[in-house]
């Protein structure tokens, strides 16, 4: 859609001349808002919108230096022709959409000063030797730029004039002379920027020139060198100042305008050095703190500086696992935990059922409760026989040097069988163990 109205709208640029009354040379405001009216208010997403308005700027751009060189042949046509009304009208038109369209405001002076002349002809002759005149009147005070105007002027409205276009050519190798001349001066004062500017003029003008290309790749080496040199002393303040981040930042853009900077390298390495060690060290002591996931995030941190990733990948791996290890561990402690409370729990019921049985045997007796205790009780055959299972489990652990737990087993047996040897023997050994004995 958007091509077929730019056709359309340079189509119609074209026939200015034929209908030049009819049809007017559209503004600038007018072309954009009908470039609008393509589609840019259906539009909803920003960067929809933004991408789109940077397109139309730039066709617009394009199909606008198409359309207003049309309109300017159309403009020198009516000039050559001896309608300087038309030309005129043609070049303010031309003006009022870019004031810098330099042929143009030659064509509206030359209109004006040709426009109700009762002999157009002999006044064209008389305004372009005069404007010869004062172009080699400028060429012998030196001021080869403004003769390079003039005598371009000149030509540009009589292109069949012979002795214009010699001299605009003799001329033009002057101002290159003078461009290559004003290019050698600023470079000899060092402002380099105004030499580069310069030399690109002189080769505008002679674009095979050896020489001026010469100068210009050793000048743009030397722009290069020198903002190169100027990120690389920021970066050295930054360094100084511990801005370490930002004095890699400053190497990093040294080194894209000049790669092959050895020392600018070097000194790269030694702040990507730095960088990775601080990263390094607080992770390690985040680590020593078991403040595993901070201490990997450190490490991540460290991956763009490093030159050694399988050694940080190393460390987050060994994190990974302390914390897979600690979790594991303190979830076997809460089992733990939770299975000798259970134990406890049963002992203490057992206890008060034997209580209450010691009560009311010492009722039915008639004697008191210390007194029946003094007498042997015996044990039942279900809590020997629970209590010879929990000895052979803790026989179990014991066996695979698991005492905790072999110590929780015999235990819960001597409760349930106060006489058994067996769990007060092994009871003995684990503290025998745990104390350091053999």
């Amino acid at each position: 859609m958007t091509n077929i109205f730019l056709a359309v709208l340079f189509s119609a640029a074209l026939c200015a001349p034929a209908s030049a009354q009819e049809k007017r040379v559209k503004s600038e405001e007018s072309l954009f808002l009908d470039l609008e009216k393509i589609g840019l208010g259906s539009l909803n997403e920003m960067d929809e919108k933004r991408k789109f308005l940077e397109t139309i700027r730039l066709e617009k751009q394009i199909v606008q230096g198409k359309m207003l060189d049309a309109i300017y042949e159309n403009a020198y046509e009516y000039y050559r022709n001896g309608n300087y009304e038309d030309a005129k009208a043609l070049a303010l038109k031309i003006i009022a959409i870019d004031p810098n369209y330099q042929d143009a405001q030659m064509l509206l002076e030359a209109s004006n000063q040709l426009r109700g002349s009762l002999k157009p002809g002999m006044s064209e002759k008389l305004m372009l030797e005069d404007r010869f005149k004062t172009a080699l009147s400028y060429y012998t005070e030196g001021r080869i730029v403004e003769a390079h105007t003039k005598m371009t002027e000149v030509v540009k409205l009589s292109p069949n004039n012979i002795k214009a276009r010699y001299w605009l050519s003799k001329i033009k190798e002057d101002l290159k002379e003078y461009y290559f001349e004003r290019g050698s001066q600023d470079y000899q004062a060092r402002d380099l920027k105004g030499a580069l500017d310069n030399f690109y003029n002189a080769l505008l003008i002679r674009p095979r020139d050896s020489l001026t290309i010469e100068w210009l790749s050793r000048i743009e080496d030397e722009l290069r060198q020198q903002r190169a040199n100027d990120m690389l002393k920021m970066a050295l303040e930054f360094y100084a100042q511990g801005r370490l981040k930002d004095a890699y930042d400053g190497l990093r853009r040294s080194l894209e305008v000049q790669p092959g900077d050895s020392k600018c390298n070097k000194l790269l390495a030694e702040v990507k050095s730095e960088i990775e060690n601080g990263y390094l060290a607080g992770g390690k002591k985040l680590y020593g703190a078991r403040r595993y996931p901070e201490a990997i995030g450190e490490w991540d941190k460290a991956k763009p500086y490093t030159s050694n990733m399988a050694y940080l990948n190393k460390l987050i791996s060994r994190a990974r696992e302390q914390m897979k290890l600690e979790a594991n561990e303190k979830r076997r402690r809460a089992e733990d935990a939770a299975r000798r409370a259970r134990a406890e729990e049963e002992a203490r019921v057992k206890e008060e059922e034997a209580r209450k049985k010691a009560e009311a045997e010492a009722k039915r007796k008639g004697v008191t409760v210390d007194e029946i205790g003094k007498k042997p009780v015996g044990v039942s055959e279900e809590n020997r026989l629970a209590a010879q299972q929990h000895y052979v489990e803790g026989l179990k652990y014991f066996q695979n040097s698991n005492y905790d737990k072999a110590r929780d087993e015999w235990t819960i047996a001597r409760q349930l069988d106060p006489g058994s040897a067996d769990s007060a023997s092994g009871l003995k050994r684990i503290e025998q163990i745990l104390s350091g004995g053999q």
